[in-house]
């Protein structure tokens, strides 16, 4: 007795179909039918190289920056915080001190539904902030990596940019703490937060 194929699955040696083969990072990976890929083109689709990292080496630590090498001008940026999160968001560095650190952020672009500023973009940039002066108060050879967050979100903002402003709280062979503040373009404080660091 012969096995018949479902009616939904159509044979694709009886239907003339080519099939398209899926190619994973290790080489093909398998055939399926042409029932899924009825208007796709048959060429193989290709998966990014394993090997290939985008992002910068050394990976990025706690507030997905590096370690500092030269500063960009414009943002005020270390070349090796492009490409991450800090340039995703358009942040930028103000002023970078162990003592005092002042990181901006614009509202547009990390907005959630309801159309305010995104808690989770509200805490990127405190972590960003107190990370950056953990760097500069970081013993030589050591990095900080970001170990326990507090946040608490105070009132909402819509529009402009915010800022935030990092001083430490301790800071001492192993580990950080710094105070952030976060403002509005009114000087109104939107967000308050610690980032514990430990140097690594």
């Amino acid at each position: 007795m012969t096995e018949q194929q479902p009616d939904d699955v159509p044979n694709s040696a009886a239907s003339g179909q080519d099939i398209p083969t899926i190619v994973g990072p290790m080489g093909p990976v398998g055939q399926t039918t042409g029932a899924f890929f009825s208007g796709a083109s048959a060429a193989p689709v290709a998966f990014p190289d394993p090997v290939h990292r985008p992002y910068p080496e050394p990976r990025p630590a706690g507030s997905a920056i590096s370690a500092f090498s030269a500063v960009r001008t414009d943002a005020g940026l270390a070349d090796s915080e492009l490409g991450t999160l800090m340039e995703t968001l358009g942040m930028e560095v103000t002023q970078r001190d162990a003592q005092c650190t002042h990181v901006r952020m614009p509202v547009e672009g990390a907005l959630q539904v309801a159309g305010m500023l995104h808690g989770g973009a509200t805490a990127a940039l405190i972590e960003t902030a107190a990370s950056v002066a953990a760097r500069e108060a970081a013993p030589s050879g050591s990095v900080p990596v970001g170990a326990e967050l507090t946040v608490s979100h105070l009132r909402p903002v819509y529009e402009g940019w915010v800022t935030a402003v990092a001083t430490p709280i301790h800071v001492g062979r192993r580990t950080a703490v710094y105070d952030v503040a976060v403002n509005d373009d009114e000087n109104r404080q939107i967000a308050r937060g610690t980032l514990r660091s430990l140097f690594t």
